[in-house]
């Protein structure tokens, strides 16, 4: 689901709701065609060529980034990794390690979308949490931000109900908050947002919704400037 605010992220950057979440810039006229607009998000075959770093755009479109323009010193890489699961991978361990720039002038923000892969189970959620804490910011000094999932929508099938429905839902997002507070983080919960959004599949919000969450974002990260 963080997938989808950094694709939400990307359009605002690039100022781009047509195609500024995806790699446009290598779309055959067929794919243009489907994947414009709000089905950056609502199509399969769109939504997994989102945008994964920053560093994509200014290689293959630069004059797609807004904020170079009004803001020249402007070099911000926005980036994610992804890993869905615990115990997590070696190979993603290390990639997520890489991936962490050793600069300490160079200021830094990192933003933990947690969607269902762990079925809501908080004791198996914070292995995974923890994890990942200590292998970005040992001693905590980075600003940190935990986004746990949105609300179920009507389409949810059946046998996920019990336990990835509304009330499992609510119930694992006042325990992460907690739980973040405990690790001197801060929490988005995204549940009451999203109660009477449209999920086309009764799991992931579109286009409107995932311009919210990254407004959030963005928010936080504003916050942060205070």
């Amino acid at each position: 689901m963080l997938r989808h605010v950094i694709g939400a992220l990307n359009i605002l950057i690039r100022e781009d709701l047509g195609y500024g979440g995806v790699t446009d810039w290598n779309f055959s006229e067929d794919e243009k065609r489907q994947c414009f607009c709000n089905r950056q998000f609502d199509v399969r075959d769109c939504s997994v060529q989102g945008i994964f770093t920053t560093a994509d755009v200014v290689e293959h479109d630069p004059l797609s980034l807004m904020c170079p323009k009004m803001i020249p010193e402007w070099n911000t890489d926005l980036r994610i990794e992804q890993m869905v699961r615990y115990p997590i991978p070696h190979e993603e361990r290390q990639r997520l390690e890489k991936a962490i720039d050793s600069n300490p002038s160079q200021r830094k923000a990192f933003i933990l979308g947690h969607g269902l892969w762990s079925n809501l189970e908080v004791d198996q959620t914070l292995k995974w949490l923890d994890f990942v804490l200590d292998t970005i910011d040992p001693r905590r000094n980075l600003p940190v931000l935990l986004i746990t999932p949105n609300a179920a929508g009507d389409q949810k099938p059946d046998e996920w109900i019990v336990s990835q429905g509304n009330k499992a839902l609510v119930h694992f997002e006042h325990a992460m908050a907690i739980q973040a507070a405990k690790r001197r983080i801060d929490h988005l919960g995204t549940w009451n947002m999203s109660i009477q959004a449209t999920l086309y599949d009764g799991v992931h919000m579109d286009m409107r919704g995932n311009l919210l969450k990254a407004m959030m974002v963005m928010n936080w990260l504003n916050l942060l400037e205070a």
